[in-house]
């Protein structure tokens, strides 16, 4: 009896110990994300290490994350096919490899979220993290805030810390959905939400601005139809026509700065 008595505290503590471990690296990994200026960036060496690492040690793919395996081991599979077609085949295998990577990266963190839901939590929360440091890097940069800012600019856009402004704005796009969502459904800081909105749009990026604009409105619908109760619906409506007017006073103000007003108006068409 007294060595299970011993055993089980021990037991306990190695288990939330794997358990923290296991948190900070996924943690570290999204943190990473945001942060792809060169390449193979930190992340793809990060997570590459992290998912083989996780295999040795008992990776397990959830029932419900066999389909998407299979869905992107048949697109890969279709995309070697396809290789025989092509005249020239240099940067072939390198597209190929970043398929698996991100077919991989997918299975893994659909894995592990079905095993630990709490880690959505987190990943969201290193995700926020993530996009607001290379929002302020981007908008840093467009603004020319200190010397050599410039390198996180492309193309007179905040292109924060990725290769390409259309990178960079899609991917500031879900952590400020999800901040909205959180700003909507209680009480949350609004700082984090206005970093990371400057930094989408000071990427001018169409695509971006197309995502997070039609993300918005059906999330702000959703929460409205949803709810049943009426003082949730009116706060979703004033806090909405509250946005929505700040968003034009914004606009108009920014586009008072030097430069901002021409790109804008470049980037609004659709040619």
């Amino acid at each position: 009896m007294s060595a299970i008595s011993h055993d089980l505290p021990r037991a306990a503590v190695n288990a939330k110990l794997v358990a923290l471990i296991s948190s900070g690296a996924v943690f570290l990994g999204i943190l990473l994300s945001g942060f792809v200026i060169s390449e193979p960036a930190p992340y793809e060496l990060y997570m590459a290490g992290l998912i083989a690492i996780w295999a040795l040690f008992g990776l397990r793919i959830s029932r419900a994350a066999t389909p998407l395996l299979v869905l992107l081991v048949m697109m890969n599979i279709g995309g070697m096919i396809s290789m025989t077609q092509m005249a020239d085949l240099a940067n072939t295998p390198l597209y190929l490899a970043v398929s698996l990577f991100l077919a991989f990266s997918a299975v893994f963190f659909a894995s592990i979220t079905a095993v630990q839901p709490s880690l959505y939590r987190l990943i969201f929360i290193a995700y926020v993290v993530s996009a607001v440091a290379t929002s302020l890097l981007g908008i840093a940069g467009y603004f020319h805030a200190f010397p050599g800012a410039e390198m996180f600019t492309k193309y007179d856009r905040a292109a924060g810390a990725f290769q390409d402004p259309n990178v960079f704005g899609p991917f500031l796009v879900l952590p400020g959905i999800y901040l909205l969502y959180l700003l909507l459904t209680g009480p949350a800081t609004r700082m984090p939400l206005l970093i990371i909105t400057a930094g989408i749009f000071f990427s001018f990026s169409r695509g971006a601005w197309g995502m997070f604009t039609v993300s918005a409105v059906l999330l702000t619908g959703c929460l409205f139809l949803q709810s049943a109760s009426g003082k949730f619906r009116l706060r979703v409506v004033v806090m909405t026509i509250a946005a929505l007017a700040l968003l034009v006073i914004a606009i108009i103000v920014i586009l008072q700065l030097p430069g901002v007003s021409e790109m804008f108006s470049n980037r609004a068409q659709l040619e």
